[in-house]
């Protein structure tokens, strides 16, 4: 398949650099000028959820969480001892944006880890406005070993899907994002940082505002308007698999973006078969 690939970003704010050579990982030193996406336990990317001193309200299967940037839904699992996740999937078509600010930007994803720990193992599609101007990629990201690396250029309207696997015989992940409507791919796979443990204790489909690295804030969330998400399946280690309503053994979060003060964006509830729901912009 014909593939598209661009350098790790130099200078975000002020050019894009498109090229075809290989994909190099970001350094440390680079991460600043990249933004992040990752955990919102992580730096300064936290969430109100447990962690934060509010406790969710539980019905059933589902319970009911707060962000400050992220919005969709979480699974982790009920079992005894906790099954961890091998595979999340989803597919969506990619929302054109509109830009509040000159800066914003807006990350569709899915992965493992983030809802309750450090790291996060994901891939996704990116709509990011560069000097006012919308800018459309796809990017996978191990967090916190790197920050989001750019991997194809997409259009809005493009036809998305990632996934993430995980092979527990080699303990590496498979991070895989294709573009059906231009018929271009793109794949990597990655090991876990020596000093880290990425647990696969949650499965996650989010639309995130990342956050500025090092500054305590995050970029002011693209106006997206009201995306889709679809095909939202996942798996775990103990033989479960499907939507996200398909095991009982899993408990779901739906998670609303917004802070004491703003709500950034409202998340619907999924589905009857749990393999769709939808995300509304509501502030920047």
């Amino acid at each position: 398949m014909k593939l598209r690939r661009l350098l790790p970003l130099t200078a975000f704010a002020a050019a894009v650099v498109f090229s075809a050579a290989a994909l190099a990982p970001a350094s440390a030193a680079a991460r600043p000028l990249a933004g992040y996406a990752g955990s919102p336990f992580a730096g300064t990317a936290q969430h109100t959820d447990v962690a934060g001193g509010h406790t969710p309200s539980v019905a059933g299967p589902l319970v009911n969480a707060t962000s400050r940037n992220w919005a969709g839904y979480a699974i982790t699992s009920l079992s005894t001892p906790a099954a961890t996740f091998t595979h999340v999937h989803a597919s969506w078509t990619q929302r054109p944006i509109t830009c509040p600010a000159s800066d914003a930007w807006a990350v569709f994803w899915v992965g493992f880890d983030g809802w309750t720990n450090g790291t996060v193992e994901q891939g996704g599609s990116s709509a990011r406005c560069v000097n006012g101007t919308p800018l459309y990629q796809l990017w996978w990201e191990m967090f916190p070993t790197n920050a989001i690396q750019p991997a194809l250029t997409i259009n809005a309207g493009d036809s998305v899907a990632a996934d993430v696997a995980y092979d527990p015989a080699t303990g590496k992940f498979t991070i895989k994002l294709d573009d059906a409507t231009q018929h271009t791919s793109f794949s990597t796979t990655q090991t876990c940082a020596a000093n880290l443990v990425c647990s696969r204790t949650s499965a996650e489909w989010i639309i995130e505002a990342p956050g500025r690295f090092g500054t305590g804030d995050f970029f002011p969330l693209a106006n997206y308007g009201r995306a889709l998400m679809g095909n939202t399946v996942g798996t775990d280690d103990a033989g479960h698999g499907g939507s996200m309503t398909a095991s009982s053994t899993w408990q779901r979060t739906m998670i609303q973006e917004q802070d004491a003060t703003t709500t950034y964006a409202t998340t619907e509830h999924a589905s009857r078969n749990g393999q769709n729901f939808a995300v509304t912009w509501a502030h920047q």
